[in-house]
């Protein structure tokens, strides 16, 4: 079973009112409820930051904020996290320190600072440059070329830039001496999923239950998957709310007529009710995905902005073609409400498309570098995914994507 929009039947005006007495009547006998989203909301709280002597860089649970001490994180989740910094030719005392964010209030730490006596130079570069250097699984916090101030010793160096294949190898440092590593960066292929539902859509139930599935058996990063939520059976769906006019856009785009519906790198219509199709279909896209365009994708959340930046390496001039066109979207996992927003039962969604920083219509790719900003929603920032994708707008097919 499949939910059809009938204003595809706009030529046979009796079936379409057939159509509209058939779906009226089955949300009647459904129940359809209105949408009610879930009422947390997540508290934060800031730290204040520093460092003797100070311009280190600091890492929040993890990751780079490419920000400098003294400074003040703001926007933190309440609870524990952990903070440490780094400055080149120095090492902290404190490998790291934990830290508790409470509600509106500023917790504050200090790092020292140890400069180091015995040295030696690692010189990095790479092709494409902007790579990020781990130095033993940590961030340097530096992006090639640059050159790092090291102990002597043995050290696992990781290189790391959206869009490429990371590169990983051993690098030996001497006291007083440069060591040189150059490396080549491989382009990471990756084939795109864009599914289409609705939260009134029960043959959908099938669909997502295949899609998180798939998502649980793969988990190389050589795919990129997320929903559109159309506007029928139910026109109150709160996903498609949120930005219609990007879902209309795409499905008209598509021809989307049924629900649920899938395309594989734009060209391939793929049953998601059979999980053995999306299985088959994703291995042939995945062993014919050789294309000599990269994409690389940042993201940064500054304050209550977003800010992406998009870079374009081609190998082959395949951006001749005027008719290619550069799409950037988020997506949204992990979205949970208190009851169903819909008549098909689903509470919890992952993959929701939320809305294009480019044109709907895709950016025409007249550069190589491009850059986006927009005002944050309240989305969960950890659990929002930015999706860069080059298509083809007269024969549908997608080139490239990534995701970050």
């Amino acid at each position: 079973m499949a939910f059809i929009n009938f204003n595809s039947y706009s030529n046979f005006p009796h079936m379409k009112y057939l159509f509209i007495i058939a779906i009226v009547s089955l949300i009647t006998a459904c129940g359809v409820k209105q949408p009610v989203e879930s009422t947390q909301t997540t508290e934060t709280g800031s730290i204040y930051v520093t460092s003797q002597p100070d311009s280190a860089l600091i890492f929040l649970d993890g990751q780079n904020t490419f920000r400098l001490t003294p400074d003040t994180l703001t926007n933190i989740p309440v609870g524990n996290h952990f903070l440490k910094v780094q400055r080149d030719g120095y090492e902290s005392l404190q490998d790291s320190i934990q830290v508790h964010v409470a509600s509106d209030s500023t917790a504050t730490i200090s790092f020292q600072l140890k400069k180091l006596v015995y040295i030696g130079l690692l010189a990095v570069t790479s092709d494409p440059p902007g790579a990020e250097i781990f130095v033993n699984g940590e961030s340097s916090g530096m992006f090639t070329p640059d050159t790092l101030q090291l102990a002597p010793g043995s050290y696992d160096v990781r290189l790391e830039k959206n869009g490429f294949i990371a590169y990983q190898q051993t690098a030996q440092v001497e006291n007083g001496a440069t060591t040189e590593l150059k490396i080549d960066l491989e382009i990471q292929q990756r084939v795109l999923f864009e599914s289409f539902g609705n939260v009134s859509c029960t043959p959908c139930v099938e669909s997502a239950e295949n899609l998180e599935r798939f998502r649980s058996e793969h988990t190389q990063p050589n795919y990129v998957l997320f929903e559109y939520y159309a506007n029928w059976p139910s026109p109150n769906d709160p996903f498609y709310l949120e930005s219609p006019q990007d879902v209309d856009k795409r499905v008209r785009y598509y021809s989307i007529y049924t629900l649920p519906s899938l395309r594989l790198n734009g060209q391939t219509g793929v049953d998601a009710s059979k999980y053995d199709q999306i299985e088959s279909a994703y291995n042939t896209a995945v062993a014919q995905q050789n294309t000599p365009l990269a994409i690389s994708l940042t993201r940064r959340l500054d304050q209550d902005t977003l800010r992406v930046s998009v870079e374009i390496y081609d190998y082959d001039q395949v951006l001749n073609d005027d008719q290619l066109r550069l799409f950037v979207s988020i997506y949204e996992d992990d979205i949970h409400f208190d009851s169903p927003p819909g008549s098909n039962g689903l509470k919890d969604f992952n993959f929701v498309f939320r809305k294009f920083l480019t044109d709907r219509e895709g950016d025409p790719i007249t550069g190589t570098e491009f850059n986006y900003k927009i005002k944050w929603q309240d989305w969960e920032f950890p659990n929002s995914h930015v999706v860069a994708f080059i298509q083809n707008i007269s024969t549908q097919k997608v080139l490239q994507t990534t995701i970050n």
